[in-house]
């Protein structure tokens, strides 16, 4: 959420007007071997590499202003986490007027689709300085699944606008684990890198029609 995160910092949903975590309505998504279906108008489909694997869902009203729903996948190895993705389904609450705003970052064509995107090499936070923020949220869930991300991680964030409104989106993120020696390369060789990996980002989620065969 660019209006939300820019203070900080991917199919969304219909919602009545609630500004509580309690009055969070129930979830009109459902995951099956990788696959995440929405409800949401346009209805859609996202396919999950399956060597990424379900973590968990979770459902709440960000900031007071939008109705957020979560599902994150991870891919481990005797090292820990090697793979991270996270979607995340949003749509303002009526009572706001808020709109989303991805202008500034890059567009890159995928799915049929313009996504708009931003990549980083991600030094994974270790205390929560907006504990109300949608990666406290993330980091959370997955502590209680027993999963602490790596130090440090190749990072991209993909969005997807599904409507004119930019009242809904979708938010995918997909991140890896990072080398020791990726902090010290040259801008040049780290967009390299980073450029490597958004490759590899676009392979591991697709998103097609919900009736898509």
């Amino acid at each position: 959420m660019r209006s939300i995160r820019s203070t900080t910092i991917f199919l969304a949903l219909s919602v009545t007007a609630v500004t509580s975590h309690a009055s969070a309505q129930a979830a009109p998504y459902t995951v099956t071997n990788g696959r995440i279906l929405s409800a949401m108008q346009p209805e859609i489909r996202l396919d999950i590499d399956t060597a990424l694997h379900y973590v968990g869902s979770q459902r709440w009203i960000l900031y007071n202003v939008a109705q957020a729903e979560q599902h994150l996948f991870v891919q481990k190895s005797s090292e820990g986490v090697e793979r991270f993705l996270w979607v995340q389904f949003e749509e303002y609450v009526p009572s706001s007027n808020g709109r989303y705003d991805y202008s500034k970052d890059a567009p890159v064509s995928a799915s049929g689709r313009e996504l708009r995107t931003s990549k980083q090499l991600w030094n994974v936070p270790t205390t929560e300085a907006r504990p109300e923020s949608d990666g406290a949220y993330s980091r959370k869930l997955l502590r209680e699944h027993g999963i602490t991300l790596p130090p440090q991680m190749l990072y991209e964030r993909f969005i997807y606008l599904p409507d004119t409104t930019r009242r809904r989106e979708l938010m995918v993120i997909y991140a890896e684990r990072a080398n020791s020696a990726a902090s010290s390369l040259p801008k040049g060789k780290l967009d390299e890198l980073l450029a490597d990996h958004e490759r590899r980002g676009l392979r591991a989620f697709s998103i097609s029609s919900r009736t898509h065969p």
